[in-house]
């Protein structure tokens, strides 16, 4: 398949994801041509002539690929940002082999349309930072399994690349580009980047773009960036914890709890270890179908 008509002249960005990506956490004015969020900062700093942001709140990677994916190609972008596996990390269905597969449905179908991929690393849920060291090391293992499955769709590109007009991908590790950020990096509910940290991780995947391709040249561009709100005070943190964090995580853990359960116990008894290079293999020895979902909703 050709490279999308006026790849060269036309420079459009679509971000597909959940909640990071549709800009939860984030606060802007009208100075933010693009609206909230790092991908619409990133559509700031590289001047794209078009950005859609087709993230919605919530999105388990299925979303992704069975809906937000299609949109996509209709748009016929040059790039595309794809973060998710943040939610399906948080189910009791959670199974990171279907999150390989969707992402190998997702970057397979755009780079063959041309389109160049930006897959972006999760950082740890710093939520799940402030409980019990046996639940902090489910949810560890839990992101480092997507993110495996991340290195491991990049890889496979790369070694799949077989034609000039397809797209590439880069790779962004969202907690190594938002840390520069400091204290300042997280938004109050520890799940979602804050300001300062959405503007971050903007800057690191456009410095990875031009060092991909000096088309994406980004130098003397971070001007562009919308103003920064000043982050809560520690009062107001605490006061958003009380309110709406606690809440948070009572009505999640009723689904969520009975797989984290599971999960601690499963470790304890050491049953099984996550080995990132063999997900591929799994999935096919399983007979799993990666269209086929437990426990939908």
């Amino acid at each position: 398949m050709t490279a999308p008509a006026g790849r060269e002249s036309c420079f459009r960005l679509v971000a597909l994801g959940d909640s990071i990506t549709a800009g939860v956490g984030d606060t802007v004015g009208p100075d933010a041509a693009h609206g909230p969020g790092w991908a619409a900062h990133l559509a700031a700093v590289l001047g794209v002539a078009e950005f859609s942001n087709l993230a919605t709140n919530g999105a388990r990677s299925r979303d992704v690929a069975d809906t937000q994916l299609d949109a996509a190609l209709a748009l016929r972008p040059r790039l595309a940002t794809v973060l998710v596996g943040g939610n399906d990390v948080l189910r009791s269905d959670f199974d990171a082999r279907f999150t390989l597969a969707d992402l190998h449905r997702c970057v397979g179908e755009l780079r063959r349309a041309g389109t160049d991929v930006v897959l972006v690393r999760l950082p740890v849920i710093g939520l799940f930072e402030l409980t019990p060291r046996l639940v902090r090391h489910v949810m560890r293992r839990r992101v480092a399994a997507i993110n495996a499955a991340v290195d491991e769709v990049a890889a496979s590109a790369g070694a799949a690349a077989t034609a000039a007009a397809d797209g590439r991908v880069v790779v962004i590790d969202a907690a190594a580009a938002i840390a520069p950020a400091g204290a300042k990096a997280w938004h109050v509910d520890r799940v979602h980047p804050s300001p300062a940290g959405h503007r971050r991780l903007a800057l690191g995947v456009a410095t990875a773009l031009a060092d991909l391709d000096p088309a994406y040249e980004v130098a003397a561009r971070a001007a562009r960036l919308p103003a920064a709100p000043d982050p809560p005070s520690a009062r107001q943190r605490l006061v958003w914890l009380l309110r709406a964090g606690l809440p948070w995580c009572v009505r999640r853990g009723r689904d969520f709890l009975p797989g984290l359960l599971r999960s601690v116990v499963h470790d304890l008894r050491s049953e099984r270890a996550f080995e990132p290079g063999s997900m591929v293999t799994s999935l096919a020895d399983s007979g799993l179908d990666p269209r086929r979902r437990i426990g939908r909703g």
